[in-house]
């Protein structure tokens, strides 16, 4: 079986070296997310419509030999096997927020007029090869806020810098899991982590560096500069002299639509945007941080990085200009050096449509359970099912004519036929098999391309379809 083929029963062969210790245990894990996988949006007594099922769900969650690690791991070694025969990969990195109503639920900390909620951060490995090709989930790492006070509030109650410096934080994750992404490949891929500006700090940037780790960060601090190092204006910070760098590209992109983040707020990043053409300019130039104020004295004095500036020349006076500063360990000495680490940040984007398929596609936030340990069960659960429905919308919009037979099995092929009137051929290709899955699941051509949503209806079905021909042919079936 080719690669693709593999990838086409991306579930299954994940969870299929799942160790719990314990065998029974193993084979309800496999069971469960084989069937999640089958109907991912459905709630639970639907999916596993036998009472038994249901109850050796429930059972399961609630075992203490169960642990959302152990239940993600074979997924993440599968994802590093991916990144491996890629060579070199983009580790993406966010943190969503998931959200549940009604009453308190345990280990989920303060209950708010939003319900319960905990947070969860990801390393989701993409290919670097420029076809965003999303490989799986390298890390994951889930925690609660319990009400106590954050360093913010602390300072302000009179609580002194130096006794606050060191102290674990949210912020720690971020480093938390780089490490755990590396040890994941075992340093036979190379990872080029990819942070927005909320990874910013001057801690990380020395660690990152320490382990000569690849990076493409977001600035989001304005920092003080060393002005002998850097050749910059006396108490000149790092937006002031990037401002004044040498324009050394140019090129005219489209910025998508953009609607209101469901968070609302009036940050830059979740601001509605109309679509456009934008004229971006890039410069380009090493760059040397002092160590801040506030930062533990073991860190060193000062930091030199790479900085990629992206601007957004003669933007229209009622709109937010495109305003990136980019920090990064790779190369800038050649416009397509420059490029291209401004082409690792866009692939940003894919976690956010992770994170998506993971809430819509999963339906995760109205799942009714009621502690935090039983979630992020359920989540590891879900992690490589979000992946699968996430690979299958981004592989119907790749502009690469990948072979059918990479993505879908013969009885799928024969199926999508019968079912869409779609003459599906032995040279169509990966699109159109996608796009036979959309109209399977509902999608109508005349409405643009399909979304994951659609594509994942139409998988469910699929695979539904699948398990019914191969019970009637008396042939073995694993869903």
């Amino acid at each position: 079986m080719n690669d693709g083929a593999k990838r086409a029963e991306a579930v299954s062969d994940d969870v299929a070296g799942i160790d719990l210790g314990d065998r029974r245990l193993d084979f309800r894990a496999r069971r469960i997310a084989e069937r999640l996988a089958t109907e991912p949006a459905l709630g639970f007594p639907e999916a596993l419509a036998k009472e038994a099922d249901l109850e050796g769900f429930y059972r399961f969650l609630g075992n203490k030999k169960v642990t959302a690690a152990a239940i993600l791991k074979p997924h993440s070694e599968a994802t590093a096997g991916r990144a491996i025969e890629h060579g070199t990969v983009l580790a993406v990195h966010d943190t969503t927020e998931f959200r549940f109503g009604g009453e308190g639920r345990e280990g989920l900390g303060e209950v708010t007029r939003a319900g319960n909620m905990f947070l969860a951060h990801f390393c989701l490995a993409v290919s670097a090869d420029g076809n965003r090709d999303p490989l799986g989930v390298l890390a994951m790492k889930t925690w609660a806020r319990d009400g106590s006070p954050t360093q913010s509030r602390l300072l302000k109650q009179g609580v002194s810098s130096a006794t606050l410096r060191g102290m674990a934080t949210e912020q720690d994750r971020w480093n938390e899991t780089v490490e755990s992404a590396e040890a994941c490949v075992a340093g036979k891929a190379s990872l080029i982590h990819i942070m927005d500006s909320e990874s910013d700090d001057y801690a990380l940037l020395c660690n990152l560096q320490a382990a000569e780790r690849r990076f493409v960060l977001r600035l989001c601090n304005d920092r003080r500069l060393d002005a002998q190092a850097t050749g910059s204006l006396p108490g000149e910070k790092a937006r002031e002299f990037i401002a004044r760098a040498e324009i050394r590209a140019e090129r005219k992109v489209k910025l998508s639509r953009r609607k209101r983040a469901i968070a609302g707020g009036r940050t830059k990043r979740v601001l509605p945007r109309k679509e456009r053409m934008a004229t971006l300019v890039f410069s380009a130039t090493p760059i040397v941080f002092l160590r801040p104020q506030p930062a533990l004295k073991t860190l060193p004095e000062t930091l030199t990085v790479n900085v990629v500036s992206v601007r957004e020349r003669d933007a229209p006076e009622d709109v937010e200009p495109v305003d990136w500063i980019l920090l990064t360990s790779e190369p800038i000495d050649t416009e397509e050096d420059i490029l291209k680490v401004v082409d690792f940040y866009r692939a940003r984007w894919i976690i956010e449509e992770y994170f998506s398929a993971l809430k819509t596609g999963c339906a995760f936030e109205q799942r009714q359970l009621e502690s935090m340990s039983t979630l992020t069960k359920a989540l590891a659960l879900f992690a490589p099912v979000a992946w699968t429905l996430l690979r299958m919308r981004a592989s119907s919009r790749s502009p690469v004519k990948a072979s059918i037979a990479t993505v879908l099995t013969p009885v799928q092929i024969t199926i999508l036929k019968k079912e869409t009137k779609i003459p599906l051929r032995k040279n169509s290709t990966a699109a159109d098999a996608y796009l036979a899955v959309a109209r399977l699941g509902g999608h109508i051509k005349n409405n643009g391309a399909p979304g994951w949503r659609v594509l994942g209806r139409g998988y469910d079905r699929l695979l539904t379809l699948e398990a019914g021909y191969k019970i009637a042919k008396g042939e073995t079936c694993d869903r």
